[in-house]
């Protein structure tokens, strides 16, 4: 047993014991306005517990938790119930990694308001035209002085309805080679000539958008790193993904697959929907190994998600057929209702999550190249 380990995990748990709020998820259910204004007083509250951006180092007023001790809180936070810091996530993630490895002393400035959710933050990288293929972008940003003029449209930007700030990728040469040419920006969403517009999902609610950048001048005091550099820095954005933040998705998909497993218990056995959950949940133990090599380095992090969305859509759709025609009528929910809910609901929400943080189509190609050897799309 590790002593120093288990003594941080009674630490945390007491915390969460005496701070997260009782019925909180009746204070913000139906009600986005509340639910961000309610978890940006969250964010400040672990923040001044001493619990806010484990993975940061604490040179940057992070916690500098180990690896296990960031598996111990995403453990205790489900247990306990805690409110889910998800709006907050490229924040936490994406920018603080990104900000941490390459950005200026000016622009960490931003780093202690993303940790107590005083800056929601949200992504620039996909457009319409350029379908998975990132490098392909055609956003352009052109030299005006002490700004950059950008003109271009991004899509599927989690959250940034709500978002402050952007991480935006534009292309700044284009007679560069396509993954050459590009520079990585920080973009104020207040900033004169920005558009967002919700996209209505299958499942009735609006989390991405659309950002339409009509010459959008953006301080070149704004711009993260060198010129035409943003694609090695958009690496380690994308790098962050790969993390142990995917934890509490495996976790949640498990205690879904107790819960089917449970509902077809009394189908007599042999039962082909019976048959059907149990080597679903079976799976889930396969993918939480895999998900362990990859955090010890030892397995590429596409197979995981690959898996994982595959293994999500088999298990709710299982569950939605289970429960036939009044599982699939019976489900509808509200527009703006939360996450989760009905298996009808998150089966239809697994097809978007196929596509997020990577299509399958590009993880299969992640995993051709980097662990069957194929050769890459020259750059």
């Amino acid at each position: 047993m590790d002593d120093a380990l288990d003594d941080f995990r009674a630490r945390y748990r007491q915390w969460l014991a005496s701070h997260v709020p009782v019925g909180w998820r009746d204070r913000v259910e139906g009600d986005r306005r509340a639910a961000v204004a309610f978890g940006r007083w969250w964010m400040a509250e672990r923040d001044d517990g001493g619990w806010s951006a484990p993975a940061w180092p604490v040179e940057h007023g992070g916690m500098g938790a180990t690896l296990a001790e960031q598996l111990v809180m995403y453990e205790e936070e489900t247990v306990a119930d805690a409110p889910s810091t998800s709006l907050f996530g490229i924040g936490l993630s994406h920018a603080g990694a990104t900000l941490i490895g390459h950005g200026s002393e000016e622009q960490r400035t931003h780093l202690p308001r993303i940790r107590r959710g005083e800056e929601i933050w949200c992504q620039g990288f996909s457009e319409p035209d350029a379908g998975s293929d990132l490098a392909a972008l055609s956003t352009r940003a052109m030299r005006d002085g002490d700004d950059y003029v950008v003109t271009g449209q991004k899509v599927w930007s989690s959250f940034a309805e709500h978002a402050d700030w952007c991480l935006l990728l534009a292309r700044t040469d284009p007679d560069a080679p396509k993954r050459k040419g590009i520079s990585y920006f920080l973009l104020d969403l207040t900033t004169p000539g920005v558009e967002l517009r919700p996209l209505r999902q299958i499942t009735g609610s609006a989390e991405f958008c659309e950002i339409f950048l009509d010459e959008v001048r953006i301080p070149v005091a704004n711009r993260v790193g060198a010129e035409n550099d943003g694609w090695a820095i958009s690496q380690t954005t994308l790098t962050t993904e790969r993390g142990p933040f995917f934890l509490p998705a495996i976790q949640a998909l498990r205690r879904r697959a107790a819960e089917a497993l449970a509902a077809v218990s009394s189908l007599p056995e042999g039962h082909v929907h019976r048959q059907a959950i149990a080597a679903d949940y079976a799976e889930i133990e396969i993918l939480g190994e895999l998900y362990a090599q990859v955090l010890a380095k030892q397995a590429e992090a596409s197979i995981v998600k690959l898996y994982y969305t595959q293994l999500l859509s088999r298990l709710t759709g299982h569950m939605v057929e289970a429960g036939g025609l009044d599982e699939q009528i019976g489900s509808a929910l509200p527009p703006d209702a939360e996450r989760g809910g009905t298996w009808m609901l998150e089966h239809l929400q697994a097809f978007g999550l196929a596509i997020g943080g990577g299509t399958s189509e590009i993880q299969r190609n992640l995993i051709g190249e980097r662990v069957l050897g194929l050769p890459r799309e020259p750059a």
